[in-house]
């Protein structure tokens, strides 16, 4: 759950850089989400467009880090970030690290139960 923790703020960094393609970084959403999860009725939940991601994204932070395999079926590391969207509701990000410059939003979904809303700044 707080895999490679002290690395969290220059991972974050990396990934907003790739959210804009600079310094080579690149972070892309994912296929599966965009064209399977977003918009289907079988998953209401997953309503976040692509500016909501990259609002999250740019001011969210990352709460929760799991290495390869860590969680069963992921062969990459993955970060969880949570983050306001445009919308004003909070998001839950699950971030890929492909690799030391690629990153891939795998989903998005609301922060909806406790193991994520403890995150969320009490206003």
């Amino acid at each position: 759950m707080d895999h490679m923790k002290k690395h969290w703020p220059k991972e974050l960094e990396c990934i907003r850089k790739g959210v804009n393609h600079l310094d080579g970084y690149v972070t892309t959403i994912s296929p599966h989400y965009m064209q399977d999860r977003y918009h289907n009725s079988d998953y209401p939940d997953r309503v976040f467009d692509e500016l909501d991601i990259v609002w999250a994204i740019a001011n969210g932070e990352i709460v929760e880090g799991y290495d390869s395999g860590e969680r069963g079926r992921n062969p990459e590391p993955e970060r969880t970030i949570i983050g306001p969207a445009v919308s004003g509701n909070w998001a839950v990000v699950i971030i890929l690290m492909k690799t030391g410059n690629q990153f891939i939003v795998k989903t998005v979904f609301p922060v909806d139960r406790e193991r994520y809303s403890k995150y969320i700044p009490k206003s």
